[in-house]
Order: structure tokens, then C-alpha cells, then sequence
């Protein structure tokens, strides 16, 4: 028999699984024992000696070892497997959910408009479907949202961002998503009215607030560093702004590339992860390089070919700075470099700052 299977009876009984037998080693000292390892007949388990040894997490069964009535079968005990770990709640969660019952309602109305068209034109019917709006990019469809208030669906305000902790709001979002989606977006460094109804609406008041302010701080490029997209400056172009021109930028753009997306999934998938990259998304997939950030922040504020948004233009930028504002129009190229350039500079800045996040 192979030396292995010799143990002396004081190491068998305080390690080596499973029962000694007396008698089994003829021809070595009487402190030398057998020590078997064995299954249970049936397969159920192990043969342990349990007078020196205790079955644990199970229970010892009779009848189904070799050896004396001391070595019995240790049979486990079965337990029933872990259910499946349950994701904990996120705080979109609401606001997805309220997503998701207006695209069920949008679908359920049915109409000439896609579903997702729909629900952006209830998330902003309340305070962006002005004569203005509806001059933009056309009004909202009344009938769906008597059709959504009788289903029992009161409007969100918004949710808590999962990137920066700041409170979104909805109807921003919507309305800015509903240009987008509509109109797209604009060739080379040109601009449109899917543009003014997000970032560069902002951009068009914030040149106000530059005006404004401008005996204090005279470079505009300065002011946009120091104020523009910041979370605690009081500004018509505050971070929380950016957030919404993002997100409405890039799930809008899917949205109008491929029609058979739900703008309830796309939120979904934000919110799993891809707000994340949000501002190098929308950043980096509407301006490309701050060149041309800067080149299509100048088309924001100069007149062009649009009397809607050329008439818009003015009457932002004199809502924050006043009737006897300088207009864009009016600025040096000097002035209008340095204001762009801080503009691009602002946002690409940005994009570094999360791309160092999620390092």
C-alpha cells in the first residue's frame, strides 16, 4: 500500500477527511491506521467518521458507508440558488418611466407625427409653445396633449443629472430636442433654427449678458471663460443649460437618423452610461474642432438668410442687455475673435475635463 495512504491516527483525526480502519496496515506499529477516502454509495455524499468529525452544512445518514456504525454519509444540504441581484433604483428612474408611458400614449394616439415628435411636443408645450416657438418650429399638438391629460399624466419638471448633481429641466430639453429632431443640424459652419432653440439661443442671450456687463469685463472671450456653462453662475448659459443643449442635441440627432428608435430607450441608454460622454459627443459632433466652434458661434450671432431667427436674435439679445444694446453686428472683428475664441475655448475645455473623468 502507497505511503500516502498511512497517517498517523493523530494527524487522521484532526485533518485528513473520512474514517480510519483498524487492522489494515498488518505490518506497522499499532498507532499506524488506514485512512479511506470514500463517497457514499448513492453518491450523495462523503463517508466521515462522525464521532471524531461533524457534518457541516448537512446532515449524516446511516446505511450508506463501509466500516463500523461510527462512519455514515454526510449529505449536504440542498440550497436553493440566489435569485438574481435586483439593480438598484437610479434617480432617472421616474423620469424614464414617465418617458416611456407618454411614447405608449403618443403610440396609442396615433398620428401623422412620429411618436417621438409627440412626446418632445409635450415635454415643452407648457412653457415653450409661445407665438415665438410656434413661429421656430411650429406649435404642439394640441389635441394629443388633451389626449395625454385625460390619461391621467401630470407633466415632470425634470431629474437630478447622474454626471453633474444639478436639476434638468424638462421642458428645455424637450423643446430644444423637438428643433433638433425637426430641423438637424446645419452644413459646414452654418446655423438654423434647430441650433437657436438650444445652445445657440443660449449663446445669443449670453452675448447680452456680455453687453450687459461689459464695463466690467470688456473681453468677451474673458467673460465667456469666466461665466459661460459655469453650475453656480446666474447665467442664461449655465452648465445645467449645456447639459440640456446636449442631450437634446444628441438623442435628437438619433432620433431623426433613425426613426425606428424610442426616444424612451434613448433616454434609457443616457442614463446607463452615455451621459458620460456627453459633452465630447455633442461638443465634438456639432462644432468638430474650435476652428470651427468659433467660425459657427460668429453665424450664430451675425445676420443671415432667416428673418424668424434674425428678429429672434434681436430681441434676446436686447431681453438681456437692453434696448440700446451693441448688437453683434456692430462689434469689431477683433472683439467678435476674442468672444468666439473664448466661446470655443469654454466648450473644448470642457470636453478635457470629462475625458480626464473617465480616465
Amino acid at each position: 500500500m502507497h505511503i500516502q495512504n498511512f497517517l498517523y491516527q493523530a494527524l487522521a483525526e484532526h485533518w485528513h477527511p473520512g474514517f480510519s480502519v483498524v487492522g489494515a496496515c498488518p505490518n506497522d506499529p499499532t498507532n499506524v491506521k488506514c485512512c479511506i477516502q470514500a463517497s457514499c454509495k448513492d453518491s450523495s455524499g462523503q463517508c466521515l467518521d462522525k464521532s471524531r468529525v461533524a457534518c457541516s452544512g448537512g446532515a449524516f445518514k446511516a446505511g450508506l458507508c463501509p466500516g463500523g456504525d461510527n462512519v455514515q454519509c454526510c449529505q449536504k444540504v440542498a440550497t436553493a440558488p440566489k435569485p438574481p441581484s435586483t439593480p438598484a433604483p437610479k434617480p432617472t428612474d421616474p423620469f424614464v418611466a414617465y418617458i416611456r408611458r407618454l411614447y405608449g400614449l403618443a403610440k396609442q394616439y396615433g398620428s401623422d407625427r412620429p411618436a417621438n415628435q409627440l412626446v418632445m411636443e409635450w415635454l415643452r408645450h407648457e412653457e415653450y409653445n409661445s407665438l415665438e416657438w410656434k413661429a421656430l418650429i411650429g406649435g404642439v399638438d394640441d389635441d394629443f396633449t388633451k389626449f395625454v391629460e385625460k390619461a391621467g399624466v401630470t407633466s415632470l419638471a425634470g431629474f437630478r443629472d447622474p454626471e453633474y448633481d444639478l436639476d434638468v429641466k424638462a421642458s428645455h430639453l424637450g423643446a430644444c430636442m423637438n428643433g433638433v429632431f425637426l430641423k438637424g443640424q446645419a452644413s459646414g459652419t452654418d446655423t438654423n433654427r434647430g441650433d437657436v432653440t438650444g445652445w445657440g439661443g443660449d449663446w445669443m442671450t449670453f452675448y447680452g449678458e456680455w453687453r450687459r456687463d461689459h464695463d466690467k469685463q470688456p473681453k468677451g472671450g474673458k467673460y465667456c471663460l469666466d461665466h459661460m456653462c459655469n453650475a453656480v453662475d446666474d447665467t442664461t448659459f449655465k452648465l445645467r443649460d449645456l447639459i440640456e443643449d446636449a442631450d437634446c442635441y444628441n438623442i435628437g440627432m438619433r432620433l431623426r437618423a433613425n426613426p425606428s428608435l424610442s426616444i424612451a430607450d434613448e433616454f434609457e441608454k443616457n442614463f446607463a452610461g452615455g451621459y458620460k460622454s456627453r459633452m465630447k459627443n455633442f461638443i465634438e459632433g456639432r462644432f468638430g474642432n474650435r476652428g470651427n466652434a468659433q467660425a459657427i458661434a460668429k453665424s450664430m450671432l451675425l445676420p443671415g438668410n432667416d428673418v424668424i431667427v434674425n428678429t429672434g436674435r434681436i430681441r434676446l439679445v436686447q431681453q438681456q442687455g437692453g434696448f440700446f444694446v451693441k448688437l453683434p453686428l456692430w462689434l469689431s472683428d477683433e472683439d467678435m475673435d476674442d468672444l468666439t475664441k473664448g466661446f470655443a475655448e469654454r466648450l473644448f475645455g470642457i470636453v478635457q475635463l470629462e475625458n480626464m473623468a473617465s480616465q
